[in-house]
């Protein structure tokens, strides 16, 4: 008996199929939502085309291996982080709010922090990179350094944070007070949330932005 022409093509052997029978963005959604229950461990091609109740074949028409898959998953987190630039702030102001939002997605998405490192995503920063420095208040020779120190402590943060949580460790673990006073001493000392600690943290720096490459600098 003769198949329809659709039937046929959906009949075609366990290779890749000749039609999409989902989207990419699907997948790569499912991809975060497993990440999100199972760890990376538990984040394999099979273990998505199962969520998703299709054959494994199926993912392979929007992506080669699973390293794809894991680059589109850290590409996503990404685009999502960029949502928290507000427009019309200054450039410090758009600094923190970037930095804040990194930092909540990653504790949304703990288990995604290994896969980040592996996959970070530069050919995408290349844009942020560029607004970034668009109104950024220093000569450009001093740019590249900022671009550094700013990625470091905004991802350093973020990925610190979300592996404590994914793995259920305290940031800061409790403190013998007779071997290390001084940190004994801070730790009560400090009112704020993990989060305003944060920001706290990325304003040291940018103090420090201002005291080496502002007026100073440029009238020497």
């Amino acid at each position: 008996m003769l198949l329809p022409s659709s039937q046929a093509k959906r009949r075609q052997g366990p290779g890749r199929p000749l039609t999409p029978l989902i989207t990419r963005e699907i997948a790569v959604r499912t991809s975060i939502e497993l990440l999100d229950r199972k760890g990376l461990d538990g984040l394999s091609v099979q273990a998505v085309a199962r969520e998703l109740n299709v054959q494994a074949p199926s993912l392979y028409y929007h992506f080669k291996n699973r390293d794809e898959l894991l680059h589109m998953i850290a590409k996503t987190l990404l685009v999502e982080v960029g949502r928290g630039e507000k427009p019309g702030s200054s450039w410090e102001e758009r600094v923190v709010d970037l930095a804040v939002a990194t930092r909540r997605v990653m504790l949304c998405h703990a288990h995604a922090g290994p896969l980040m490192l592996r996959f970070f995503p530069r050919e995408l920063m290349r844009g942020a990179y560029e607004r970034g420095l668009s109104d950024c208040p220093y000569a450009p020779e001093h740019h590249l350094a900022i671009l550094e120190a700013l990625e470091k402590l905004t991802y350093g943060k973020a990925l610190f944070d979300a592996a404590a949580k994914a793995h259920h460790h305290a940031a800061m673990p409790p403190v013998d007070a007779d071997r290390y006073p001084r940190v004994a001493e801070a730790l009560p000392k400090s009112t704020v949330s993990d989060e305003a600690l944060s920001v706290e943290t990325l304003a040291v720096l940018l103090d420090g932005f201002r005291f080496r490459y502002g007026k100073k600098d440029r009238t020497q």
